[in-house]
């Protein structure tokens, strides 16, 4: 009797709901970064080779999923594919574009051709960039943004993104009026203000990852700021997906790439408690998904443009010419004379920081001259008097692994205690530099806004941007000489 009473208080329970198993609230979100230029399907040797990746396929991958989600990039586009790097990143906003992200970052190697280029890339995507610790004038620069808030299936999830201050700030001259501040701080900053306007869940973007010695980790930041649910990692350039938990915060990296896509699972209660969370690395296979078409079709028009270009001959080459950080270097004569032919003013001047290879024997193709001088800096001609030039090439003259390459005129210097003093500028015509008649020379706008580390070349008289690109005028000059041979160094003279 007592066993029976028992059983029908179970069932009066039940239909009141008390049996009622919890209903659970889910939310996909999904992870691509460091793409690094493969937007294409291709053999994948971590995939038995079987063909894999590329936005068509991630595309049609989406279109199986049922429900919202959410999707994120990390950024990282260029990379050592040719494909990424020798169109600027053109790939991304004419294929990535055509995704449903809810968000991109960026990391400090997508500034490479300066942040002018990467904004052109920006502005041009449906989807909001969150960068949270960068600044340009003290402001969040346009078009990025600080955070994002989204909220699916009643869940409120707020997002913001994080850049390795140090590899940015270091890099003024390059990246100049940019600056990124404390992620530690800024992390903390950001969890407080989205905690205030009621998000129920945080995620972060962040491009720490590859952050160098001494700096700030995401393990520092997840240490340092509670409150973070989820850390969605890039910048690794690691070929397999990877994860950690940090004290009550996961830290997801998807793998590079592009040949998969990071998958986590978050389950809630009603009360918006997270209860469970999983990650799985998916492969994009073509064989599993298919190809959006279009999109496909793109991606090959695209590689055929960049094989086209890559494999251009140039020029022959006899003999390798070499090029040094240190001194005078026979690549850093021939590239800098080319502008000053082309220039014909009373000389030119590089940094040999921006000359980043020497140039191999044989022919010489649009990629061998893309990788020793990957920059898209344009020529500027600069008015300065003699006083002022001798000043800022004496600065350059004392910059650490950065060795003025010059042209159209000589140098006399002496070492002393203090560093290496200039005594004579002779130009090519025979006259010599004086400190108050003024001069015309062809610099590039990176050594005008401090490439040896030094702003001096900004003490010119005029400016004149002429928005050639120095590649361009260095493969104009290459070409027409057919046969391209070492010039001699000696423009440096030292002297006791």
């Amino acid at each position: 009797m007592r066993a029976k009473k028992i059983f029908w208080l179970v069932i009066g329970l039940c239909l009141l709901g008390a049996c009622r198993q919890e209903e659970r609230i889910h939310i996909d979100v999904f992870f691509t970064a460091d793409v690094e230029g493969f937007y294409w399907s291709r053999p994948e040797p971590r995939w038995n080779n079987r063909e894999a990746g590329g936005y068509a396929v991630l595309k049609n991958f989406l279109q199986n999923r049922e429900g919202d989600f959410l999707l994120f990039d990390g950024g990282n586009w260029f990379g050592s594919a040719p494909e990424g790097n020798m169109t600027k990143g053109a790939y991304v906003a004419e294929l990535a574009r055509t995704l449903p992200y809810t968000a991109g970052t960026i990391s400090d190697k997508d500034l490479v051709y300066g942040w002018p280029s990467l904004r052109d890339i920006v502005r041009e995507m449906p989807y909001p960039f969150v960068v949270s610790n960068l600044r340009l004038e003290n402001k969040i620069p346009w078009p990025m943004h600080d955070y994002q808030i989204r909220t699916v299936n009643g869940i409120k999830i707020g997002i913001f993104g994080l850049i390795d201050p140090q590899t940015v700030n270091k890099n003024k001259a390059r990246l100049l009026g940019l600056q990124a501040l404390d992620p530690v701080s800024v992390a903390q900053e950001m969890t407080a203000l989205l905690r205030e306007k009621g998000v129920d869940y945080i995620i972060v973007l962040s491009s720490l990852a590859a952050a160098q010695e001494n700096s700030v980790s995401e393990t520092s930041i997840a240490e340092e700021t509670p409150g973070i649910d989820l850390i969605l990692s890039s910048n690794k350039d690691r070929e397999n997906a990877e994860t950690d938990q940090i004290n009550q915060t996961l830290i997801v990296y998807p793998g590079s790439k592009l040949d998969s896509v990071g998958h986590i699972q978050l389950s809630f209660d009603e009360d918006k408690q997270l209860r469970d969370v999983a990650f799985e690395d998916l492969a994009l296979l073509k064989e599993s998904y298919g190809e959006d078409a279009s999109i496909a079709h793109r991606a090959e028009l695209l590689r055929a443009e960049t094989r086209k270009k890559m494999n251009a001959r140039v020029a022959e080459l006899p003999e390798p010419i070499a090029t040094s950080f240190e001194q005078e270097s026979p690549l850093g004569n021939l590239l800098t004379q080319c502008l000053y032919k082309w220039s014909k003013l009373d000389g030119a001047i590089l940094n040999s920081d921006s000359i980043r290879s020497s140039l191999p024997a044989g022919k010489l193709t649009e990629y061998d001259l893309y990788k020793t001088y990957p920059y898209g800096d344009n020529i500027t001609f600069i008015t300065i008097r003699g006083e002022a030039f001798l000043k800022a090439l004496e600065s350059s003259l004392n910059a650490k692994d950065n060795f003025p390459q010059i042209a159209g005129f000589s140098v006399t210097y002496t070492s002393t205690p203090n560093g290496r003093k200039i005594r004579r500028v002779t130009l090519d015509n025979g006259r010599i530099i004086r400190p108050n008649e003024t001069y015309r020379f062809a610099v590039t706008d990176h050594v005008l806004a401090g490439g040896f580390g030094h702003d001096g070349f900004i003490d010119s008289l005029e400016f004149k941007n002429t928005f050639v690109e120095a590649r361009q005028i260095m493969r104009s000059c290459l070409s027409r000489q057919k046969t391209v041979l070492a010039p001699e160094t000696g423009r440096w003279q030292r002297v006791l």
